[in-house]
């Protein structure tokens, strides 16, 4: 089993029943996961149930740092065994963990209805999530809503005054120009 420090770790949303503690899984990689439990683990090797999603398993694993925290335990396991059906479920947790972690809101203003739509869907193929005002309004509406931490914006047929406004405005707020050549705009918006 390959050694969990250094390895791609993602938070993830799941049950843990180590031996008879319930718990929830706090991140998970593929050579182990950081367990939230309500007692301390017995020493050696632990029998550990984990639910990703709809798929339920049993793993064997060995606490590798075990932490009170308040009236519960942070428990760091390593995988020692894991079956086939238990490894595609934690490759998909962790596949849907980095996806949604890649995935970004980005405001696309152009007036040319065509281009807009191009870039929109390439961007949304891309892993990103396109969110196409209609207002100027509604421009500063969603780049103020703190639940979608937008952070930049693709400028094509705009007003100055818009652009002036987002620039003055919202400081954190990238802009990236629109250009006829739509995949060389969408890689300029993924390296921002």
């Amino acid at each position: 089993m390959p050694e969990r420090r250094g390895a791609l770790r993602v938070p993830v949303r799941g049950i843990a029943v180590v031996g008879a503690l319930p718990g929830v899984i706090e991140n998970l990689s593929r050579s182990g996961a950081l367990l939230d439990v309500a007692g301390p683990p017995i020493a050696g090797v632990l029998d550990v149930e984990l639910k990703l999603g709809s798929d339920t398993g049993r793993v064997g694993a060995r606490a590798v740092r075990v932490e009170r925290v308040a009236d519960r335990w942070r428990i760091a396991i390593a995988f020692d065994r894991v079956d086939s059906q238990m490894r595609e479920a934690i490759d998909t947790a962790i596949d849907h963990a980095v996806r949604a972690a890649r995935r970004r809101h980005i405001l696309v203003i152009d007036g040319r209805l065509g281009r807009r739509a191009d870039l929109v869907a390439r961007l949304a193929a891309r892993g990103m999530t396109p969110l196409v005002p209609r207002t100027p309004l509604e421009t500063i509406d969603l780049l103020t809503r703190t639940q979608l931490h937008v952070n930049m914006c693709c400028f094509g047929e705009a007003t100055q005054e818009l652009r002036t406004l987002v620039a003055d405005s919202f400081p954190w707020v990238t802009a990236i120009e629109v250009c006829d050549d739509i995949e060389a705009t969408v890689e300029r918006a993924i390296a921002a």
